[in-house]
């Protein structure tokens, strides 16, 4: 799998991956087509809010973002305790063309040849009839990250999210979609490494012996 070039960022970057939606419970491929968050998509986004609320304040000057697709934009909302954020279609999703909304079963009755060849699940992201490639689609994220001016919190999705990753650290191998962490966490990129924060809690007791 072949890396990108790194971006050289002065400035902490703090990504966010949207909550939990229908799509996501599916199994289905989004890409730029929309899907509502589940109600647990929405605690995943309270739960990202909780970590910032305890980051945010030592950053200073920063700025909010969120792509402009709606599971983005209402996990931005709670996630930013409904503070003003800048939306960027940049930040949108990777479009995966024919195979938007379509689940496993869909895409190997449609393009078996095609389906049966991938390597990885990213490489089934870039790999949808007439949709984005590696190439396009990071070419308009690094297009976004180089004209931020300070520290940034953004609310993105997972292969732009993964691409993010890859460019802000250099990973050789970062293009690879088991980087990006769960729903409902924080990753954070300064000087170049890549740290997750999320939140953990003690399972309740349970009343059976």
């Amino acid at each position: 799998m072949t890396g990108l070039a790194k971006l050289a960022m002065p400035h902490d970057v703090f990504l966010l991956r949207h909550g939990q939606t229908e799509w996501n419970k599916e199994h289905r491929v989004q890409g730029q087509k929309n899907s509502d968050l589940t109600e647990l998509g929405r605690t995943q986004a309270r739960q990202q809010a909780e970590i910032l609320r305890g980051t945010r304040p030592t950053l200073g000057v920063h700025t909010l973002w969120a792509s402009p697709l709606g599971r983005a934009q209402e996990t931005a909302r709670l996630a930013f305790d409904d503070a003003p954020f800048l939306t960027d279609a940049r930040l949108s999703e990777i479009n995966c063309g024919a195979w938007e909304g379509t689940t496993h079963e869909d895409r190997l009755a449609r393009d078996p040849c095609v389906v049966v060849g991938l390597q990885s699940e990213y490489d089934m992201y870039t790999s949808g009839p007439g949709g984005e490639g590696t190439k396009e689609l990071a070419a308009r994220l690094l297009s976004f990250l180089s004209e931020l001016d300070g520290p940034a919190v953004i609310v993105s999705h997972k292969v732009a999210i993964v691409v993010m990753r890859a460019l802000l650290t250099g990973d050789p191998d970062g293009l690879d979609c088991r980087l990006v962490p769960a729903q409902g966490s924080v990753l954070q990129i300064s000087n170049g490494v890549a740290t997750a924060h999320a939140l953990f809690r003690k399972p309740r007791a349970s009343l059976v012996p």
